[in-house]
């Protein structure tokens, strides 16, 4: 693979930056180029140190939506909650909403217990080559 694109919503919360750091660590080992999007609702203020970050404005699904469509994105990894007993479910509503607004395939990121560790998606991919 290389060439292609991998779109990051983030916001401030802790599910957000378990999604972008997932996505960096798949970009980085796939060789892909990273896009991190925060799309926010008219009037909402953007993250801080969005220097690296596009700040998009309206409703969040459309908007990650037209922006996987504009950088040719190959997957769009977002973060989650986690839900039901004994927490192992994952929750995002706004995966949900992009099924209906876009074709590209949506990762779903579960939130870090622990340190992700690069190497251990170094043995995927490297197995995969064998």
């Amino acid at each position: 693979m290389g060439g292609g694109t991998i779109v990051c919503g983030v916001t401030g919360a802790a599910a957000a930056r378990d999604a972008s750091e997932l996505a960096a660590a798949l970009a980085a080992r796939l060789g892909l180029r990273l896009v991190l999007v925060h799309a926010s609702r008219e009037g909402e203020p953007g993250p801080a140190g969005a220097d690296e970050v596009r700040v998009v404005q309206g409703n969040p699904a459309q908007a990650l939506a037209e922006v996987a469509d504009e950088e040719g994105a190959d997957l769009i990894v977002l973060g989650s909650r986690t839900a039901g007993l004994g927490r192992r479910l994952l929750r995002s509503g706004l995966a949900t909403e992009l099924e209906a607004a876009t074709h590209v395939p949506v990762l779903v990121a579960p939130p870090s217990t622990r340190a992700r560790s690069g190497h251990r998606l170094t043995l995927a991919v490297g197995a995969g080559r064998r």
